[in-house]
């Protein structure tokens, strides 16, 4: 059931404005907005997290990256709402025949926030500082991970020209042109890195509509309109972006008046504002996946039976039901529907059981004696938006075929942290795609060098040589049949050794004030504010 479809079903009443459009938050500050006919000067969004860093090279989190996505850039980007590529810093570029190089032509005139001009020396920087381990911009507390995920095949980046940058490979990359539409390729100024040095992964300068002015930690982050900005103009002279953990204190504050647009509230939640013209429900399918990780490090989930077990063990329709009100669909394979690589043929590979898991756990009976760690959070996230109900769940579930179970439960920086050193048995997480190709899952979580203590996203830590061959062969294929074989026998080896339990598909759900306009979800579950406006109504 997608929220529409929710929100009639409990609803008698005419409808009101309804949308499919881009997942973009906006916040106005602690006063109450102006419910007059007047252009607010400040557009205030309200999330469930705070940013974790600000360095487009060096994060991996929701937050970090909807915030640089107001203030940063790349050389391409997805077209809005699609995962169509166009040209956007650079203005052209062009694919050699053997797909081992890739040249753009720099856009004129482009400033970065602090003045500094764009062309191919100091778009350069961006590049050459995750490439290079001796660059003084490869920092040693960041891991660079997404360049090691996606990027890996990039040999050299030069200048061949004042507004000309080329990209050489060592081998083809399917989805190289898509990866440099993400975050990790946004540009930022060289600049910025003399000025403050390290300092500047809470000081980002791009080259963005809006730009960098202050961040109270778990508070708020607040930005200004780029005078300067060689696109269209904001609309609105500040951005404020807050955090607010509670969703029904972010509810109260777009009731009073306090916000113009947020995220993460569960359908139910939204019931109250369906019938008030006074907001616009965004909705559209969300390109994720939600999931439980096993770690290898624990020793005693090693087996595949006991694996296995757990899966058949745990209700995902009732996840579904029960923490999600029906909007998510369970989640049979490790990356979203319709997406390359999803078997044409035969059942799913997992299937509630909880009789079969019994028999298979009575044969381990150590395993009984004392209980399991779930570990989960506090936060809405897109893909788990009441993330203790659904670990509330998975515990009954397990404890009904003799599982004992312990939830454990941190901030989400804190439950991270743990996550990515694989000190868990069990934990729950989930993922957005960054380019809409398989690779960006299925390396995510199953590749070995995605495996690296405090920066994993393969937070399983699950290692396997066959594995990563096929995923090394995957990218490198340009023939869709071909990619498809190459990833249908990933999922085999998935669902084989199951390092994690795929479990449901959410929705993108942005909720803004009726004024505002030009909002629109994307594929890839970014927030751009620059083209948002305000319409008296």
């Amino acid at each position: 059931m997608n929220i529409i479809s929710f929100l009639n079903a409990h609803l008698r009443c005419s409808p009101v404005i309804i949308a499919a459009a881009s997942q973009i938050f906006f916040l106005t500050g602690c006063s109450r907005i102006d419910e007059s006919d007047t252009h607010p000067n400040t557009f205030v969004f309200a999330r469930g997290s705070d940013a974790q860093k600000l360095d487009p090279a060096d994060i991996d989190d929701g937050e970090s990256v909807n915030t640089l996505a107001q203030i940063c850039e790349g050389l391409v980007r997805f077209k809005s709402g699609t995962l169509d590529i166009q040209p956007w810093l650079a203005r052209s570029y062009t694919i050699a025949k053997d797909g081992l190089s890739y040249t753009f032509e720099l856009r004129e005139g482009v400033r970065f926030h602090d003045g500094t001009p764009l062309n191919a020396k100091t778009a350069l920087f961006t590049f050459e500082r995750q490439l290079d381990a001796t660059h003084p911009a490869h920092f040693l507390k960041a891991s660079f991970q997404y360049w090691k995920n996606l990027f890996q095949e990039i040999k050299t980046v030069r200048a061949t020209g004042p507004m000309t940058i080329e990209f050489k490979l060592n081998e083809p990359n399917a989805s190289i042109l898509y990866s440099l539409a993400t975050f990790p390729a946004w540009l930022i100024s060289p600049l910025a890195f003399e000025s403050h040095g390290e300092a500047i992964v809470r000081r980002p300068i791009g080259t963005g509509p809006y730009r960098f002015v202050d961040w109270k930690p778990n508070q708020a982050i607040i930005l200004e309109k780029n005078q300067d900005y060689w696109g269209a103009q904001a609309s609105f002279e500040r951005l404020v972006l807050r955090t607010i953990p509670d969703n029904t204190v972010r509810l109260l504050e777009l009731k009073a008046g306090k916000i113009h647009a947020l995220d993460g509230l569960q359908p139910a939640e939204l019931v109250e504002l369906f019938n008030n013209n006074k907001y616009t429900i965004h909705s559209q399918p969300g390109m994720n996946v939600g999931y439980i990780a096993i770690s290898n490090f624990a020793k005693r989930l090693r087996s595949p039976a006991i694996r296995r077990a757990i899966a058949m063990a745990i209700d995902r329709k009732a996840i579904v039901d029960l923490a999600l009100d029906g909007f998510a669909i369970v989640a049979e394979y490790p990356i979203p529907p319709g997406f390359l690589g999803e078997p044409d043929n035969g059942p799913p590979p997992i299937s509630h059981n909880p009789e079969a898991a019994r028999i298979i756990l009575n044969e381990y009976p150590d395993l009984l004696k004392r209980p399991i760690e779930l570990h989960t959070f506090t936060a809405p996230r897109p893909y788990f938006p009441d993330p203790l109900k659904i670990a509330s769940l998975i515990r009954n579930d397990l404890e009904k075929v003799n599982l004992k179970v312990e939830i454990i439960t941190r901030d989400f920086k804190s439950h991270l942290v743990a996550a990515r050193r694989g000190n868990f048995e069990l934990a729950l997480l989930g993922w957005s795609g960054d380019n809409g190709d398989p690779d960006n899952f299925l390396a995510t979580f199953f590749a070995s060098w995605a495996a690296v203590e405090d920066s994993a996203t393969n937070i399983s830590f699950y290692k396997n040589k066959a594995m990563d061959k096929l995923l090394i062969t995957g990218r490198q294929q340009t023939d869709l049949k071909q990619r498809q074989k190459t990833y249908e026998q990933a999922m085999l080896i998935w669902a084989r050794d199951l390092p994690l339990i795929p479990l449901i598909h959410t929705e993108q759900i942005v909720v803004t004030r009726s004024e505002v306009t030009g909002f629109q979800l994307q594929k890839t579950a970014n927030l751009f504010f620059g083209p948002i406006g305000w319409q008296s109504l």
